[in-house]
């Protein structure tokens, strides 16, 4: 019972602590709730541009893996997470050529438009942030 009474009195703090991937940004959906986290190497008002365009653009935030935004190098660094093993393989595989990379390029210049045509790379991880698989290196859109 002491366990008990101590996990609800310490849940609360635990909670406001944050994740090891930054500060989480949350957003109702039709379909649910679209989260992801801001490093601290991202601004506000520039990880809100990011989110907003990815809720635009209908990523699909439903998977409930993580995804982040970062910069990596000074670049804008998405990082994005895939459960489906067969698209891993895919686009391990046959990279660039691999059909559903269009869809990261086409997010990733959405997102370029929204923060003034800065060059948006996509890191593709299997399953935990931990996990990168492949990157898209995006182009500026200005």
């Amino acid at each position: 019972m002491r366990a008990l009474t101590a996990t609800l009195i310490l849940l609360p703090f635990a909670a406001a602590c944050g994740s090891s991937f930054g500060k989480e940004l949350r957003k109702e959906m039709p379909y649910g709730v679209a989260t992801i986290y801001q490093a601290e190497a991202v601004d506000d008002a520039t990880a809100a541009k990011v989110f907003a365009a990815m809720t635009d653009a209908a990523y699909n935030f439903a998977s409930n893996l993580p995804e982040q935004i970062d910069r990596v190098g000074g670049r804008l660094t998405l990082r994005l997470c895939n459960d489906n093993e067969e698209s891993i393989a895919a686009i391990v595989k046959a990279g660039t050529a691999e059909p559903a990379i269009r869809y990261f390029e086409g997010l990733a210049y959405a997102v370029s438009q929204a923060v003034g045509g800065e060059a948006v790379d996509i890191v593709l991880c299997r399953r935990t942030l931990a996990e990168p698989f492949f990157t898209v290196t995006g182009k500026p859109t200005r």
